[in-house]
């Protein structure tokens, strides 16, 4: 008896199933076939540098009064010394061991994707000595670029392995960054006494004991009499006055000024001597890349420092010397003299007048937004996410900020990032034409507030 063949049809139909199956199923979101570009479309055709979105006719109006610009600077430079006349640690003991009592019940990843070892945490805890906290109240001054760190090590802490927002670069260890010549209190030495727990204006955490030099009370007087000159630009190389390279320095970064020339700014920097007491030097910084603080408050101005940081890495805590959202803020607006705190929820509330934009509509708060907002001077504030206004393009509200990426689902409901990781200016809604976008990570939805700068 002959076999029975297939149809020739049939055949035809069973071979297309499957492709068109394929088709069908990607139709739902291209991303799951085709890769999305690697540059989001808001940075490919906006102009990447803010001074494109300055109005001519306000660009150079003074956002504060010459006194009122005084008073922000005696306040900037009363919390940035703060830790030298502290008599006592801010931070209890029990906070620091309620913060060690989460990576107890989590012990999380190192940098070689390895689940911790509890006797590596263990290591941590004795080394900390914090039984005798705090062992030590000593003024001092970073002599480099110092990660403030929860626990006593430089080792990484991820919550977990590719999960969007827990892995890489997120390290739960990172709380901020000192940079060199940041005024510190020593409040604790540990156990080896490698690593000392310190308090500075942008936050506490261990460092080690060899980036931070001994001060006296001359010092203090020093750096609080003298004016002081502020870095406007990144990687810049302090020299001393025979040519020596000391350090490099960073916007945001201010020394106590004693004279200049045609063109370098003659300071006042710290470094250690062989018992770790502080050596002030004299060091010349650039006056191409430095100001006599405070900066006049315009807008053409902060539009002039913020295309310093155009595109600069974002860095979580400040890690790798790069910034976070927050801290590309407060780096920002240091040499104006307006001094942010380091956590985006706490710049929102403190860094001026804070309007909340809490439970409305999209449409409005975007009305709001262009409304009252003042381009170059207001804070735009979601959870976990801080932005600088700087004004609109066809009517739709514009941003500079530092962000790590958009929220991404996929088919399986699986997040992810699409990575950006550096300073840009977007729109309020970056990535919209991604097609596997999380829809509910859109920033105007996100937004919960504004906050008008140097007001209260």
């Amino acid at each position: 008896m002959r076999s029975r063949s297939l149809h020739p049809r049939s055949l035809r139909l069973s071979a297309w199933l499957p492709l068109a199956f394929l088709i069908a199923f990607c139709g739902a979101t291209l991303a799951g076939c085709v890769s999305a570009p690697e540059t989001i479309l808001d940075i490919q055709t906006l102009p990447q540098n803010t001074t494109s979105y300055l109005d001519p006719s306000s660009s150079g109006r003074e956002l504060a009064t010459e006194e009122r610009r005084q008073s922000l600077e005696a306040e900037y430079k009363a919390r940035f010394l703060a830790p030298w006349h502290r008599e006592r640690p801010e931070h209890e003991k029990s906070e620091m061991e309620r913060e060690i009592r989460k990576f107890r019940d989590e012990p999380g990843y190192g940098e070689n994707k390895r689940k911790h070892d509890p006797a590596w945490l263990d290591g941590l805890l004795s080394n900390a000595a914090l039984e005798s906290y705090p062992n030590a109240l000593k003024r001092a001054i970073t002599v480099a670029d110092s990660d403030l760190r929860i626990l006593p090590t430089s080792r990484p802490h991820f919550s977990a392995l590719d999960k969007a927002g827990s892995d890489y670069p997120f390290d739960n260890i990172q709380n901020s960054l000192a940079p060199a010549n940041t005024p510190i209190l020593v409040t604790h030495v540990s156990r080896d006494k490698s690593r000392i727990f310190v308090e500075s204006h942008t936050g506490c955490g261990w460092i080690p004991a060899e980036n931070a030099a001994w001060i006296d009370s001359a010092v203090v007087d020093a750096w609080e009499r003298l004016p002081h000159v502020s870095l406007v630009r990144d990687d810049v190389p302090v020299m001393s006055e025979n040519g020596m390279y000391l350090f490099k320095a960073f916007m945001g970064s201010h020394f106590p000024l004693v004279g200049e020339s045609a063109d370098a700014f003659r300071v006042l920097v710290a470094t250690a001597d062989e018992n770790r007491n502080a050596r002030i030097v004299h060091a010349l910084v650039p006056k191409n890349s430095s100001i006599l603080r405070p900066m006049k408050l315009t807008p053409a101005a902060i539009a002039a420092a913020a295309d310093q940081l155009i595109s600069r890495p974002y860095g979580w805590g400040g890690l790798y010397r790069n910034r976070d959202c927050s801290a590309m803020l407060q780096d920002l607006f240091a040499p104006f003299g307006l001094w942010l705190p380091r956590q985006s929820s706490a710049q929102a509330q403190e860094g001026g007048r804070f309007i909340s934009l809490a439970g409305i509509s999209p449409s409005e708060k975007e009305r709001l937004i262009v409304r009252d907002g003042v381009p170059y001077f207001t804070l735009l504030s979601a959870k976990g996410h801080i932005m600088l206004y700087i004004g609109c393009r066809e009517g739709r509200p514009l941003v500079f900020h530092n962000f790590w990426g958009i929220r991404t689902i996929n088919l399986w409901g699986k997040e992810g990032r699409h990575v950006v990781g550096h300073a840009a200016v977007t729109t309020l809604h970056p990535g919209s034409e991604l097609t596997d976008r999380d829809a509910s990570g859109d920033l105007l939805l996100r937004i919960v507030g504004m906050t008008r700068l140097g007001q209260r």
